[in-house]
């Protein structure tokens, strides 16, 4: 979840963003059905092509269906639909990325080795109330419990 709507399509517009751009991030959480495609994309993500960037194509990219462009949101570069999208793209005709309900892909990369056990990273801001804390203290620890056994975790603290 995202604490935004719209994301900002200038420099400009983003100094003007009162409210910080943040994000809630929940690993494994089974999301509902019309969220996110029924199955996990069998292909490679579609990235941004420049060499700092490297965003994937998402529901919050312009498209120029006429020019078969797309634009980035994070960079604003522009960028070229591959050939296999570019014939068939369209505006009734959309990738299942580009579907504003999917803005949660899941990709399934056929050429990636296994990455190993899921790493979960704790970060907490101890300037907390003690209340506060010693009910993020029973939350972390009921968390742990649902973890799986081979689970990496980390923990950091500031403040």
């Amino acid at each position: 979840r995202l604490s935004f709507h719209c994301w900002p399509s200038s420099r400009l517009e983003a100094t003007r963003c009162v409210a910080p751009m943040g994000a809630l991030y929940t690993p494994l959480k089974k999301l509902p059905p019309a969220c996110a495609p029924p199955t996990a994309l069998q292909y490679d993500p579609i990235r941004c092509s420049t060499a700092t960037c490297h965003a994937v194509l998402n529901p919050y990219c312009q498209v120029d269906f006429r020019t078969k462009l797309w634009v980035c949101p994070f960079c604003l570069t522009r960028n070229h639909f591959p050939p296999h999208y570019a014939e068939n793209i369209s505006e009734n005709n959309l990738p299942a990325e580009l579907i504003p309900q999917f803005a949660t892909c899941e990709y399934e990369l056929p050429n990636v080795p296994p990455a190993g056990p899921p790493a979960f990273v704790f970060c907490i801001d101890t300037c907390a109330p003690v209340e506060e804390l010693t009910e993020l203290a029973d939350s972390i620890q009921q968390i742990l419990n649902l973890l799986p056994e081979d689970s990496l975790v980390g923990l950091i603290t500031f403040g």
